[in-house]
């Protein structure tokens, strides 16, 4: 099976967030599991600047609206051997940033990612002739909707599945009735039954009504995509009219990068059965954030975080919840960086608790993979989490998750039960700070009775969500989306 992965991001060389992380990680499992895979996305300068590139179609044009659009398509590979193939065109993508830069997006994204997403249409049959084209999020929306709206391209992919795997609801690509046209296609797909949305194109709609079958990365985050307004942003009504085309799939961890025994961004390397050099890294993260060691006597847990700084993660209540989990006699150290406002509070916050507190604002892979080593408590209070990889992360370092119970991180975080001593984390329903302290609380209650606290961290380092079985369920999905044509 030949699959032409369309996506805005690819890490390591192309990263805003867990979107880079899944195409960097899905692509090399699809082809372990023997699919041909490869990717198309945009030739960032950040990306082009890392790996050979060569060229493979030059002197392309596409008309978007009034607008001619030249550009030309490079072909590379990345370190993993997955074939990419990039739409190059500087105006678009020679830029600093790949949605925006200083906290602000480009006024013209539209634009790049509908000339991308119909570029990389283009590309997928002149050059890959896939069996499946598989879109991720609405930056890709584009080729779902082109291969099957555009009169020039719906032909040559008669016979060819699409699948579109929807990462955050929260971003549908909406934007103005006027930019339309640059989508090539007959007006008449601007319909409610398709593109048009309170007036307004809406790409990620367009994509799930016109793709043969839906994803997203976690069951539970289907469900309440579906059936939570709150969660659904207005698309519940549409996923839910796909019936059994709608579906929800597990998004895998990359654990050749995140595992503890061969992590070479760690102080000293651990395992399940050798697990000492947790405290060493533990006490080489105290040391870099010139946070106090306590006695031996009386150990006091570090809570880690790495996440952006929106209320999307919870970080509202968790700013409300500050000074009691503080009380709790527990330390914190939080990567992160977005939102100004609550930037502000939790710098304020560190400066209410320097000993206790260290916001590091921004985002360094090292550091972050220094914060799951060290950490004994790793929070995730999201207000919704579509699926989430950092606890995941957390789980291989034997690092305890205190999760809200929402999408991904319902599927992956159970409960500790100290009785039948299952569950590797602590879970909270209600989105609040009070269920947050109490969370916490349990938390740092069992932390402080060591022969449980070896239970959780042994259950821990047992959960296993490697990207094979993830890539398995994927291929079992396209094989039963069936061919277009029928």
């Amino acid at each position: 099976m030949r699959v032409a992965i369309v996506a805005a991001e690819i890490g390591p060389y192309a990263k805003a967030g867990g979107l880079a992380d899944v195409i960097a990680a899905l692509p090399p499992a699809l082809i372990h599991r023997g699919a041909e895979a490869c990717v198309i996305a945009p030739a960032y300068a950040a990306l082009t600047e890392q790996i050979a590139t060569r060229v493979v179609a030059d002197g392309l044009t596409l008309t978007m609206g009034a607008a001619v659009e030249s550009y030309r398509v490079l072909a590379a590979e990345s370190a993993a051997g997955v074939p990419l193939y990039l739409i190059d065109h500087p105006g678009f993508f020679g830029r600093g940033g790949i949605y925006g830069e200083a906290g602000e997006e480009y006024p013209d994204n539209a634009r790049r990612f509908i000339f991308f997403g119909r570029a990389a249409a283009h590309a997928a049959a002149d050059l890959v002739h896939p069996d499946v084209l598989h879109a991720h999020d609405w930056h890709a929306a584009a080729a779902t909707i082109a291969i099957r709206a555009d009169a020039g391209l719906r032909e040559r992919f008669a016979h060819v599945r699409s699948a579109f795997t929807i990462h955050n609801l929260a971003y549908q690509g909406v934007c103005d009735a006027a930019d339309y046209p640059m989508l090539g296609i007959d007006a008449s797909w601007n319909t409610v039954g398709c593109l048009e949305f309170w007036g307004r194109v809406n790409l990620m709609k367009g994509a799930v009504v016109l793709a043969d079958a839906v994803s997203t990365v976690s069951p539970t985050y289907a469900y309440e995509s579906a059936h939570d307004p709150e969660v659904g942003f207005g698309l519940g009504g549409v996923l839910t009219a796909k019936g059994d085309r709608f579906i929800g799939i597990l998004n895998g961890a990359d654990y050749e990068e995140w595992d503890p025994a061969h992590d070479r961004l760690i102080p000293k390397p651990y395992s399940p059965r050798n697990r000492a050099n947790k405290k060493h890294c533990l006490d080489v993260l105290r040391d870099d954030l010139r946070l106090p060691h306590p006695a031996k006597s009386k150990p006091v847990p570090m809570a880690g975080m790495v996440t952006r700084m929106t209320p999307q993660k919870g970080l509202d209540i968790l700013a409300e919840a500050l000074d009691a989990i503080i009380a709790l006699d527990l330390q914190l150290v939080m990567l992160s960086s977005g939102d100004p406002a609550l930037e502000k509070i939790f710098q304020a916050a560190e400066r209410r608790y320097p000993e206790r507190i260290r916001i590091l604002l921004g985002f360094d892979n090292a550091v972050a993979h220094r914060i799951q080593a060290g950490s004994d408590l790793f929070l995730m209070p999201s207000r919704f989490e579509p699926c989430g990889l950092t606890q995941m992360y957390a789980l291989k370092y034997g690092t305890a998750p205190v999760v809200r119970a929402t999408g991904g991180l319902r599927d992956t975080v159970s409960e500790f039960n100290s009785r039948t001593r299952t569950g590797n984390g602590f879970v909270f329903t209600d989105y609040s700070a009070a269920a947050l302290i109490e969370a916490v609380a349990r938390a740092v209650t069992v932390f402080h009775k060591p022969s449980q606290w070896q239970v959780v961290m042994r259950n821990c380092f047992k959960s296993d969500f490697s990207w094979d079985r993830a890539a398995a369920e994927y291929l079992e999905w396209f094989e039963r989306i069936g061919p277009a044509a029928e």
